[in-house]
């Protein structure tokens, strides 16, 4: 038996309570230059790839730096500084004249530019957050229309210059140009809204390519992708960039949103430079309003996968949504009875394969309906809220934690000796004797009581429903003998 604990408010770290120092004006600056100069290198390296891909005298095969440039602005628009869009212009210029570009054709090329990613900024200011991260069905759809908006104002603001390069009339120019801005930011601006942060480019990674390597057919839709590129490049003809589109459905339904777009890019790139380089032969013979149809055809294909990709992922949140509803207390977020005891049974009949323990705990806030009464039902609401987040905090990841009713819970440990579970339930009494400290800034003390069942290893007779009534009459047992303790229920005899 454990004890009465007296309730002692825990000694807080000053640093814990101390105000927030905002940082000085130097580190703002430094912040913000950091920012700019990473804006402008990545606009400086983006170009000079551009430019490597432009054929001689003509505008570049794939033009990726608007679109980062936009998605990079759509995703944070902090960055759309004054000083971002600086360097950014700086960006561009220094990438046009250090690969030989003339002034003159430099400073309209980079005007055209930034006005299509500045439109395209000023279109995704009415996006919901849900939009950019392309979380709705018709996400991929709205995001379409702002590319389609961004690249129009840019043939629009280039165009001259494009007529220039490329010999065309004004009709043509405007068509050549929108179209190669319009595959460029369908193809690109999802990947950058949906990249994953630094922080959290390892864990999105870590389990698609352990299944990846792992599990044979999750590799079939990566594989039917590769195969349908390599058709089209044997087979040819104008019909060569749809054969990949069944592949990438297949991986918008097996894969997650963000490896659908990366793929997707990849494919538009590949198709673009190789069709820029004979790898690819449509047998267009040089016809720039076929160039402009295969574009925006390319465009079109890429928005196919995303927008599929979109709604699976948007019906598999609503699951999850409904399937956590359907198993989680509303209040507290633990397990409703039901789940907790198909759970339990799935861990107690694990434990008995692997010769393990098993501890389940019935844990009771003592006097609660006093504290309804008393000071009101949210204030109890708050209470339990409370004490959820404090007995989760110390629990493993494969523990269970339930409601099973008012102000009673359970607790299951897989795979744990009677050491552990005594340890828990220590931990459980003492956090527990911590004021809880509800909205209006009162202070409420409170115990709890606390039951325990064992299942040793190697027993397969108790069944979950026999642990949880063990628990329950130890419970009952700590209430009786003056609540603010644990009791720990004796083995049956077959155990003991």
């Amino acid at each position: 038996m454990i004890g009465t604990h007296a309730g002692h408010p825990r000694e807080g770290n000053p640093q814990d309570t101390a105000p927030a120092v905002p940082p000085s004006r130097f580190s703002r600056v430094f912040r913000q230059l950091a920012a700019a100069a990473g804006i402008g290198l990545m606009v400086l390296v983006a170009s000079w790839l551009g430019i490597l891909s432009r054929p001689e005298h003509q505008l570049a095969s794939f033009w990726p730096t608007n679109a980062l440039l936009l998605g990079v602005f759509a995703r944070r628009p902090a960055l759309a500084t004054p000083l971002g869009w600086l360097a950014a212009a700086a960006g561009y210029l220094g990438a046009d004249l250090l690969t030989g570009g003339s002034l003159s054709a430099t400073l309209r090329l980079t005007g055209a530019n930034l006005a299509g990613v500045a439109v395209g900024c000023l279109l995704f200011h009415r996006f919901r957050r849900e939009d950019l991260g392309l979380q709705r069905a018709q996400s991929m759809l709205r995001v379409l229309m702002v590319c389609a908006g961004a690249a129009f104002a840019a043939a629009l603001s280039g165009c001259l210059i494009a007529r220039s390069l490329i010999g065309a009339d004004l009709v043509q120019a405007i068509g050549i140009w929108f179209s190669a801005e319009l595959v460029s930011y369908v193809a690109l601006v999802p990947v950058v809204l949906l990249l994953p942060s630094p922080r959290d480019l390892r864990h999105a990674w870590r389990e698609p390519l352990a299944r990846f390597l792992n599990m044979p057919g999750h590799r079939l839709p990566a594989l039917s992708l590769l195969l349908t590129v390599l058709l089209g490049v044997a087979i040819g003809g104008p019909g060569a960039i749809a054969f990949p589109v069944p592949a990438l459905l297949w991986c918008a339904l097996s894969y997650r949103l963000f490896t659908t777009a990366a793929a997707t890019a990849l494919l538009c790139i590949w198709t673009l430079v190789g069709i820029a380089n004979g790898w690819i032969d449509l047998h267009m013979r040089d016809d720039m309003a076929a160039t402009v149809s295969m574009r925006i055809g390319m465009a079109l294909v890429a928005v196919a996968p995303l927008t599929v990709a979109g709604a699976h992922a948007a019906r598999n949140r609503l699951l999850n949504a409904l399937n956590h509803a359907a198993n989680h207390d509303a209040l507290t977020q633990t397990l409703s009875r039901r789940a907790f005891e198909r759970r339990g049974e799935a861990a107690l009949e694990r434990a008995r394969a692997q010769g393990g323990g098993l501890a389940v705990l019935m844990v009771d806030l003592d006097h609660f309906k006093a504290i309804n009464d008393r000071h009101g039902h949210a204030a109890g609401d708050t209470v339990l809220v409370a004490f959820a987040a404090r007995a989760r905090r110390l629990l493993r990841d494969g523990d269970l934690l339930g409601r099973f009713g008012g102000e009673e819970f359970a607790i299951l440990m897989p795979g744990v000796g009677e050491r552990d579970a005594l340890r828990l339930a220590e931990q459980l009494l003492r956090v527990s004797a911590q004021p809880f400290e509800l909205e209006d800034g009162r202070r409420l003390d409170i115990t709890i009581s606390i039951g325990l069942a064992m299942q040793p290893p190697l027993t397969d007779g108790a069944s979950l429903e026999t642990l949880l009534k063990r628990a329950d009459r130890a419970l009952y047992q700590a209430k009786f003998n003056g609540r603010n303790r644990m009791e720990q229920a004796p083995l049956p005899a077959s155990e003991s």
